[in-house]
């Protein structure tokens, strides 16, 4: 299997790697020099691409595209002319028009764009024992593969009783800890700044909307947002921030953002009438596994090997409009 690393704008592009190392022969592509180095040192015996065409121009069964958020609709246009599996690493869009620019192009079944979260065990786990709104859509053999996955986290409250998780859910919450103190000395200025990257409420709030939707399904929208700098104080956008969601049927939905935290942790509450439970995804001992990045590239993988993307798109264009309208709204 050969596989294209199609830039290397963060650091998901180089953890996605060492998961697809052992599976495929690696083929690169980065202007930043620098970046590619760090890239090639880890990596020697990974070909070198001089530009996008030239990574795509020879055979590959799958393409990670990982370019600045501008320059994505642009990127993944000539990905899908060549008919391979893609991985868009998150977000696929960051502001209105680099969303309506991918609402033009052709994208076919084999295009993935998601949180790693959606793939952590902790989360997969949980999906696979009955938590997820009853009447959702059960995709958990596509996340989980053949084999049950094992990792960090764990589902408190509530335990493993049925009876409890099969009543009405009335709210759901999702928390996000994850330090955005990096920007605020300048790296990759473009995530931090909204028109650009989207700053902190996208490229950390898609984390805690991802999971979600991926919980109660893509008929939702954004009711309201807010943010603000409460510790890094020469960021571009915000360290902290909230959104509150609706689905159609009146459940309603918070997403809190913390972007000042000592530790990276991720939650998830589901209330209803008898119960209360929160799902924890943690890195753990092994954060490529415990965070989803394996479990994301395992799904991206079968796709290169002709399965469909595990998550419908129609669920990505819902994820990216609800942080896209936070983002105008914040």
């Amino acid at each position: 299997m050969r596989i294209a690393l199609a830039g290397l704008a963060t650091s998901h592009p180089y953890t996605d790697a060492r998961t697809l190392a052992r599976h495929a022969e690696l083929v690169v592509w980065e202007p930043d020099q620098e970046r590619l180095r760090r890239f090639t040192d880890e990596h020697p015996g990974v070909k070198v691409a001089g530009s996008l065409e030239d990574v795509l121009a020879g055979r590959v069964d799958g393409v990670v595209l990982t370019v600045p958020n501008p320059t994505v609709p642009e990127a993944l246009a000539k990905v899908l002319e060549t008919g391979a599996a893609c991985f868009v690493n998150k977000p696929a869009a960051a502001s209105r028009v680099q969303l309506e620019q991918l609402d033009a192009l052709p994208i076919h079944d084999r295009v993935l764009s998601s949180s790693v979260l959606r793939f952590a065990p902790a989360f997969t786990n949980a999906l696979a024992d009955g938590i997820r709104r009853p009447g959702g859509e059960d995709r958990t053999q596509d996340v989980r593969g053949e084999a049950g996955i094992a990792g960090a986290g764990a589902v408190r409250g509530g335990g493993p009783a049925a009876a409890g998780r099969a009543g009405e859910v009335l709210a759901v919450r999702a928390t996000v800890r994850h330090d955005v103190g990096l920007w605020a000395d300048g790296y990759n200025a473009w995530q931090d700044t909204p028109g650009e990257g989207g700053g902190t409420m996208v490229t950390m709030g898609i984390h805690g909307v991802e999971l979600l939707v991926a919980l109660m399904g893509p008929e939702v929208e954004l009711v309201g947002a807010a943010g603000a700098r409460r510790h890094y104080a020469s960021l571009r956008s915000e360290d902290t921030g909230v959104m509150a969601l609706r689905w159609d049927d009146g459940v309603t939905g918070t997403v809190e953002i913390l972007g000042v935290s000592e530790s990276e942790s991720y939650a998830v509450t589901v209330h209803r009438r008898d119960s209360t439970e929160t799902i924890v995804i943690e890195g753990g001992g092994d954060p490529v596994r415990g965070l989803g990045y394996e479990g994301t590239i395992e799904a991206f993988l079968a796709m290169a090997g002709g399965a469909p993307s595990p998550v419908p798109w129609r669920e990505t264009r819902a994820i990216l409009d609800v942080i896209v309208s936070a983002r105008e709204r914040a």
